[in-house]
């Protein structure tokens, strides 16, 4: 379907000034309710059920769409990058923090990168890197073994094991943060750029461009960091590829190619590629990760079916040594996919027409100008769609095991997004917190610890709990 097509008679034609939506305040339009709280996710569901699958609200300057409709985010996601585009005021904040490549480029950027990226993403060295995977998970565990009683803060933990294990996928560099004895520089640098973007997304002026806050000086520091290793790394990895050696990792696949000719590769190039990889490898899945452990904490039955899998796949030391191994955890991957159905990390993503264009949710057509963000509401359907997902609000992690569910349906639940810009990082995240599960609940009687106060939401890359702490027990043999 392109973007003037239907799939039912169009009734009537429409702007973005004819549709509904919260009423706006003079200058700072919906923005400051749109961030209040910390969970505009909460905020973009809310106005959706009291407005309707497509409606208006107002940003500083801008109108913005906002939709859940089946047939207008399948085109949108579908047109990418010909027709539709990440929202440039999300490109630009990236690209000034230093992280310019594969995520958020667009058009022929994105289609020149993707192709230097695809040397990084050679399947030969891939299916290598599980070894870093585990070696992380069971620094994890090791480091849990040792706090056992205490209060773990899952969040931070989470970040650790997912930041090492994507920076020892992208250059092969061991970080060792998740063992507490390695550097961990920059995963704080990392988590100062995550702040610093949530920040400036939310702000209605940007006063970064004119005056540097302190926070600001930090970014800009945690960047130039980043980027003295990465190219400190990718100088290595050309000597490693002149002298003959075999790429093991993303970062000397892109050197192989620029030493075999077969592309172009400038610094910025290297740098933005490698960071936005971390970027995307750490939050989202950390974040997801983080959301298993609160459910595995509340549900200690699920726990005991998650061990028992466990025990019989894995055996009494808990290790994984080969990735199909990993394929037979299927309870582990449910609780993980019903996890992420009820806190998706990504509930949303912001694009933005290249051109003015028509688009249809089946009954009217809409038309919207270039340049106009518009949020597709990836998630809506797991809490919407009670035909796909009976019963939508519980914790059910069999759901996922019935032939019923993660079915095409005619409300989109798509955490991963959709279209050619698919996540690519899909099925490693998946691996990365189906093996966190599994090996957790084999070793560990998971409890919640309430300490901090209750388990909440914050979002800024993506949506973290917050006050999320945990007491793990070991199990006996």
């Amino acid at each position: 379907m392109d973007a003037h097509a239907t799939s039912k008679p169009a009734s009537a034609h429409r702007s973005v000034a004819d549709l509904g939506g919260p009423r706006p305040l003079p200058v700072l339009g919906n923005l400051p309710a749109f961030v209040r709280g910390g969970t505009p996710h909460r905020t973009l569901a809310g106005w959706r059920e009291r407005y309707g699958a497509t409606y208006r609200m107002r940003f500083p300057g801008r109108d913005v769409v906002v939709t859940s409709a089946p047939d207008i985010m399948d085109t949108v996601l579908r047109q990418r990058p010909t027709t539709f585009r990440r929202a440039s005021f999300v490109s630009d904040l990236i690209d000034e923090l230093g992280a310019h490549g594969l995520f958020n480029a667009e058009g022929q950027d994105w289609q020149r990168l993707r192709r230097v990226a695809m040397h990084g993403l050679n399947a030969k060295y891939l299916g290598e890197s599980f070894a870093t995977i585990t070696r992380s998970a069971e620094r994890l565990r090791d480091r849990w073994n040792a706090s056992a009683g205490s209060r773990i803060d899952v969040v931070d933990d989470m970040l650790r094991y997912t930041l090492e294990v994507s920076v020892g996928l992208t250059m092969n560099y061991d970080l060792g943060a998740t063992s507490g004895a390695g550097e961990d520089g920059l995963h704080r640098q990392l988590s100062q750029l995550f702040e610093a973007l949530g920040r400036r997304l939310s702000s209605p002026v940007p006063y970064w461009r004119y005056v540097r806050l302190p926070a600001d000086r930090r970014a800009d520091a945690a960047v130039a960091g980043a980027r003295t290793l990465i190219l400190d790394r990718y100088a290595e990895a050309k000597r490693r590829m002149v002298r003959g050696d075999a790429p093991t990792d993303f970062l000397s696949a892109l050197a192989k190619a620029e030493v075999d000719g077969d592309e172009l590769v400038n610094d910025d190039d290297v740098v933005g590629n490698v960071l936005t990889m971390i970027v995307a490898g750490e939050d989202t899945t950390a974040a997801a990760a983080s959301w298993v452990m609160h459910f595995l904490a509340a549900h200690p039955d699920v726990q005991r079916q998650v061990r028992a899998e466990a025990d019989e796949v894995l055996g009494p030391g808990g290790s994984i040594t080969e990735p199909p191994v990993l394929s037979r955890l299927r309870y582990a991957e449910a609780v993980v996919n019903e996890a992420i159905r009820l806190r998706p990390p990504t509930p949303y993503i912001v694009l933005e027409p290249v051109v003015d264009t028509t688009v249809t949710d089946g009954l009217d057509r809409l038309h919207i100008g270039a340049g106009t963000p518009i949020f597709l509401l990836l998630s809506h359907g797991s809490d919407d769609d009670t035909r796909q997902f009976p019963d939508p609000q519980s914790f059910r992690p069999q759901r996922w095991l019935t032939d019923g569910t993660a079915r095409a349906t005619s409300q989109p639940y798509l955490p991963f997004g959709g279209g050619p810009r698919f996540c690519p990082g899909r099925n490693l995240a998946l691996m990365e917190a189906t093996l966190i599960a599994a090996m957790t609940c084999q070793a560990f009687t998971i409890g919640p610890d309430t300490s901090a106060g209750p388990v909440g939401e914050r979002v800024t890359f993506a949506v973290f709990p917050t006050n999320l702490g945990v007491r793990l027990q070991p199990n006996l043999p």
